[in-house]
C-alpha cells in the first residue's frame, strides 16, 4: 500500500497544479477597468457612461465593444422603471455572476424630495454608489 502511495505521489505533484491552471477564477467587482454598458431607456446609459467618466478619472472606462469588457453594466427589468428611479447591475461578461446591484432615484434631498434631478442624478447616484462599492 504505501508502496503504490509512494508510486503516485509524483503523479499527483506534478498533475495537480496543471488542474488548477484550468479553474477559472470568479472576477471581484476590484478588479474591473472596463465597463461596456447596454442600452437603457431615456438615455440613461448615456448619463451613466458620463458619470462613469467623471467619477472614476480614468481608472475605469467605458468600452464600446462588449468583447472588450470587464463587466456589463445593464439595466433590470427597465420597463417597469420610472424616471425618477432606475436599477442596474454590472455582470461578467459571460453574464452568469452579478458582481453589484445598485438602485438611484432622482430626488433631490434639499427640497424634501419634492423636486426631482432627472436621468443625470439617477446616473450620479448609481455611479457613485458603485465606485464605493468598488474601493471596499
Amino acid at each position: 500500500m504505501k508502496k503504490r502511495l509512494l508510486l503516485l505521489l509524483p503523479a499527483l505533484i506534478i498533475l495537480f497544479p496543471n488542474l488548477t491552471l484550468y479553474a477559472q477564477k470568479p472576477l471581484l467587482l476590484s478588479n474591473v477597468r472596463k465597463i461596456y454598458i447596454e442600452k437603457m431607456d431615456d438615455n440613461l446609459d448615456q448619463y451613466l457612461g458620463s458619470s462613469i467618466s467623471k467619477k472614476f478619472h480614468g481608472s475605469v472606462a467605458v468600452v464600446l465593444n462588449k468583447n472588450e469588457a470587464d463587466a456589463i453594466l445593464r439595466g433590470v427589468n427597465i420597463g417597469a422603471q420610472t424616471t425618477k428611479e432606475a436599477t442596474v447591475q454590472l455582470v461578467d461578461p459571460a453574464g452568469s455572476q452579478v458582481l453589484w446591484l445598485g438602485t438611484g432615484g432622482d430626488r433631490k434631498v434639499l427640497t424634501l424630495g419634492i423636486a426631482h434631478g432627472g436621468q443625470e442624478k439617477i446616473a450620479d447616484r448609481l455611479i457613485g454608489e458603485l465606485k464605493k462599492a468598488m474601493e471596499r
